[in-house]
């Protein structure tokens, strides 16, 4: 009974070691000074939007040197105001240029440690952005130091504002040799081989919202060239060559309605491209 207590008592103090150095390593983890880039949810096309660059777990730093990065052809910079974390006399940002905007926190040799709003960035959503669009913050090296000139370690995540728009894509079938959900801008070309029956060619389009979801979509075609059925399958109507622009007509689980329109061909050889449509 004696060498059972003996054993238990060793066995519940490693417990106890390994559970402290598991609590240690995952505290050390945690604990890194980290820069955060809000999200936006849902933005259209002309909106003003709002991210705020948050700090925490601060250390103690005198100079922070980052470079907010953009998409510059979904986004469009706006202004940039101080937050609560540095002093508004140490705090400099710079102009935009090619999707990038310098910040700089500099205060001589005093050392500032608080958590908080490092900056509020506005953006304006340029008007037929669609997708999604990333908003960063680059460090060159040595760009976060404390009085002693040391680096300070940090952790760094990105924001993205979600713009809600309409967006169609190509699923993969046996005529097509991509990837399923390849999104299309304003085109899709659909090569038919040169003695296959063109009422045997399709090609399957499906939708998406991005920030949102679809309640609803209705298919319609501007010329009697092509069909399609509420699936979304296009087919061609005549034998040669044939082209036609296909809307889809999207109804959000938020009761937005909003179109996309894309063109689809169809054609056997390449220079079939260049003849005049009949």
């Amino acid at each position: 009974m004696k060498i059972t207590k003996k054993i238990l008592c060793v066995l519940l103090a490693l417990s106890f070691v390994f559970a402290s150095v598991s609590v240690s390593m995952t505290a050390s983890a945690a604990s890194d000074m980290a820069f955060t880039i809000s999200n936006v949810k849902k933005a259209s096309g002309g909106d003003t939007v709002t991210m705020k660059v948050t700090l925490s777990n601060s250390k103690p730093v005198c100079v922070v040197n980052p470079t907010v990065e953009y998409d510059a052809e979904k986004l469009e910079f706006v202004s940039a105001t101080n937050g609560d974390v540095f002093p508004s006399g140490a705090f400099m940002i710079g102009d935009a240029h090619e999707g990038k905007v310098r910040i700089l926190y500099y205060n001589g040799t005093e050392n500032v440690q608080k958590n908080g709003t490092v900056c509020t960035l506005k953006f304006k959503v340029l008007k037929g952005a669609t997708g999604y669009a990333d908003v960063k913050l680059d460090f060159p090296e040595n760009s976060v130091v404390n009085a002693k000139e040391q680096a300070v370690k940090f952790t760094n995540k990105a924001g993205r504002v979600s713009i809600v728009s309409p967006v169609i894509y190509v699923d993969a079938n046996e005529n097509k040799k991509v990837d399923a959900g390849e999104e299309i801008e304003d085109k899709y070309y659909q090569k038919v081989p040169l003695f296959a029956s063109y009422r045997d060619q399709s090609v399957q389009l499906s939708t998406s919202i991005v920030g949102d979801t679809i309640k609803s979509v209705e298919w319609s075609i501007d010329s009697d060239r092509l069909t399609i059925d509420e699936d979304g399958v296009v087919r061609p109507n005549r034998w040669w060559y044939c082209r036609a622009n296909v809307t889809a007509k999207i109804t959000s689980k938020s009761g937005e309605v909003l179109e996309k329109t894309v063109m689809v061909e169809f054609f056997k050889l390449a220079i079939t491209k260049r003849l005049p449509v009949f």
